[in-house]
């Protein structure tokens, strides 16, 4: 596939929430990330979000997070194909990574209210703090996508949160990345907010979701099928889009046998040979080696099965002077 070079589209676009590799110290490896959000980009994905829960952001520094920023746009991806989840604990550094990404003139930014306190947290606490935040900011050209996971942070971006943003900071409310599971919640959202960007982060959901007018995906699967994934969003209608939707399940259900950012890394890992992109960073552990095992096997297996312009990181074998060689990229 060419590599896209306009900026994300305005409609149907697939953004991959991009797993970030680590070196021994924990630290981004900025050369392992650049080459993977290349091919990502390569193989159909249209933008790249960075530093969000795929991503284990928020247990990144502020100077790590900031550099691998700068890394990345110097060495050729484009500032406006990216979307920066700032999501953080202390309010200074939000503003912080916010104005060192707008300065950047990145795509967009993506804000989770903090993973801390949950049941304590209210419908007003978090108007407060998503208003805090972009107070502090202070800047015209900000574009945020609110981030909707109450499962990881424990505290919901209702509608009427959404509405009193919009209406108390206009132009500033870009969308939202609705990653609650529940489509009923996203089909609310597109009709109360057509004129926001609504990204669902549930891969299951795009067909219908396109349908009724979301702008797409940002999602985490992209990271090892962004082909098959490119591949249902290319196709013309939710009927045919919603064909695409088991394959996408039964190789989810192969990475979800243990926990998802672990085993994403550990495919990525063996696909391009860098054992380097099984790093987590603790506490998340890295999977066992016998259930490691059984994952591979299996999802290469699982891709293997599939038609041969969907599979992205275990290609078709291809036959040299009566021999099957596996041809391998990442």
């Amino acid at each position: 596939m060419e590599l896209n070079l306009a900026g994300i589209p305005q409609v149907e676009s697939l953004v991959v929430a991009v797993a970030t590799p680590l070196d021994r110290e924990f630290h981004p490896d900025i050369s392992l990330m650049l080459d993977r959000c290349r091919s990502l980009l390569r193989d159909g994905c249209d933008g790249i979000a960075l530093f969000g829960t795929t991503g284990e952001g928020t247990e990144l520094s502020v100077s790590d997070r900031s550099a691998t920023l700068d890394s990345l746009i110097r060495g050729g991806i484009d500032p406006e194909r990216l979307i920066v989840s700032v999501s953080a604990l202390a309010l200074p550094d939000i503003v912080r990574l916010a104005q060192h990404a707008l300065e950047r003139n990145v795509a967009g930014i993506l804000l989770m209210p903090p993973c801390v306190y949950r049941s304590g947290i209210t419908e007003e606490g978090t108007f407060q703090f998503f208003s805090a935040a972009i107070d502090r900011v202070g800047r015209e050209d900000l574009r945020l996508y609110l981030y909707h996971f109450p499962e990881i942070c424990g505290a919901a971006v209702s509608p009427r949160v959404i509405r009193r943003l919009d209406e108390k900071y206009p132009g500033a409310i870009a969308g939202v990345k609705d990653s609650g599971g529940d489509f009923n919640f996203t089909e609310g959202l597109l009709r109360r907010f057509s004129h926001l960007s609504i990204y669902t982060g549930s891969e299951i959901h795009v067909p219908q979701a396109l349908a009724r007018g979301a702008r797409g995906t940002i999602c985490g699967l992209a990271n090892v099928m962004p082909r098959l994934l490119r591949g249902m969003f290319d196709l013309p209608t939710e009927f045919e889009r919603r064909r695409i939707v088991p394959l996408i399940c039964s190789g989810d259900a192969i990475l979800c046998r243990a926990p998802f950012i672990a085993a994403v890394k550990a495919v990525i890992a063996d696909a391009t040979h860098q054992a380097a992109w099984s790093r987590t960073i603790p506490p998340m552990a890295q999977i066992p080696m016998r259930d490691m095992q059984w994952i591979l096997r299996d999802f290469r297996r699982w891709e293997e099965s599939l038609p041969a312009t969907y599979r992205t990181l275990y290609p078709v074998q291809k036959e040299s002077v009566g021999t099957v060689v596996a041809m391998r990229r990442g």
